[in-house]
């Protein structure tokens, strides 16, 4: 028979709870997305400015805005963004929820794309689900890695790619940025990106190692049935497109048919749009995220899940 020592005893346990602490905060987090059936029941942080993760904009038509009081908002043409948090605020109060039944009737998911995340609330499609990521990259690459240059060699001109990654150790949505294939053979990607606060380099092509390695998890999917001449097309007009720059929605207004200037998902979708007048917005909503263009199942089928 042997004996541990009671300081060893200790070693152990604290061992052993350091590695069930760690599992729980990476493993359930990155290999499997917490679903929020209702983002009214997250918790939002009111110090975060509107559009970050704790405080994501609230998108309503601006013949709403009467039914908000003075809560704090920004007007954008014939609509109005809302600090999630403060929305929320309002209506925990059984008197301001019936008041704001009408939007809050409205409920839909909370999506995002280059660190804008926001609830658009003139969308088509309501009481969807939202997904949401709390890990850094690095942790969701080590549990789910993927072959990216074995990805690549299944790559197309004109297929769409879309990265997931984490934003200030949390994001909406299964992806949040989304680029095109102009140049398979190559390894060409591209997207419309910028860095705070600047909106520069906008429009660009970079090459797929650099794509792939900013991101915990790609998908790809591919315009289904495309004829031989529709591709070239839409890989000519995106590129005749490069060196536009990017555009913040809260600052440069959420008109997605305006050429001026691109968000990731808008280059991706108005390239399909304006050249083959394919809506690959599946809910047409005054926002095209890269969410509505991977589930744009009536144009496009899945690659790369």
């Amino acid at each position: 028979m042997f004996t541990i020592k009671p300081f060893r005893i200790i070693q152990i346990v604290s061992a052993i709870g350091a590695l069930c602490i760690a599992a729980a905060s990476v493993t359930p987090a990155t290999a499997q997305p917490r679903t929020i059936d209702s983002w009214l029941e997250f918790k939002f942080d009111a110090r975060a400015s509107i559009g970050d993760a704790r405080n994501p904009a609230v998108i309503l038509p601006s013949s709403m805005a009467s039914l908000l009081g003075d809560m704090p908002m920004k007007q954008s043409g014939d609509f109005v963004f809302i600090p999630a948090a403060q929305l929320q605020e309002m209506a925990a109060n059984p008197l301001m929820a019936i008041a704001l039944a009408p939007i809050l009737k409205q409920l839909s998911n909370v999506k995002s794309f280059d660190g804008f995340n926001a609830v658009d609330l003139t969308s088509t499609i309501k009481n969807l689900p939202s997904e949401l990521i709390e890990a850094p990259d690095a942790a969701a690459r080590k549990i789910s890695p993927q072959n990216t240059e074995e990805i690549r060699k299944l790559l197309r001109d004109g297929d769409i790619v879309f990265g997931s990654h984490v934003i200030n150790y949390m994001t909406w949505g299964r992806f949040n940025h989304v680029a095109i294939v102009v140049d398979a053979s190559r390894g060409l990607i591209a997207e419309s990106t910028a860095e705070l606060p600047t909106d520069m380099p906008g429009v660009r092509v970079v090459d797929w190692k650099t794509f792939a390695a900013g991101y915990s998890h790609i998908g790809v999917v591919r315009l289904k049935g495309s004829s031989a001449n529709e591709i070239p097309r839409v890989v000519t007009w995106v590129n005749e497109r490069k060196g536009k720059p990017y555009r913040w929605p809260i600052i440069q207004g959420l008109d997605k048919l305006d050429q001026r200037r691109f968000y990731c998902s808008q280059l991706v979708w108005l390239a399909f749009k304006d050249v083959l007048n394919f809506d690959l917005d599946v809910d047409k909503g005054v926002i095209v995220f890269p969410d509505d263009i991977y589930y744009s199942k009536d144009y496009v089928e899945v690659i790369v899940p």
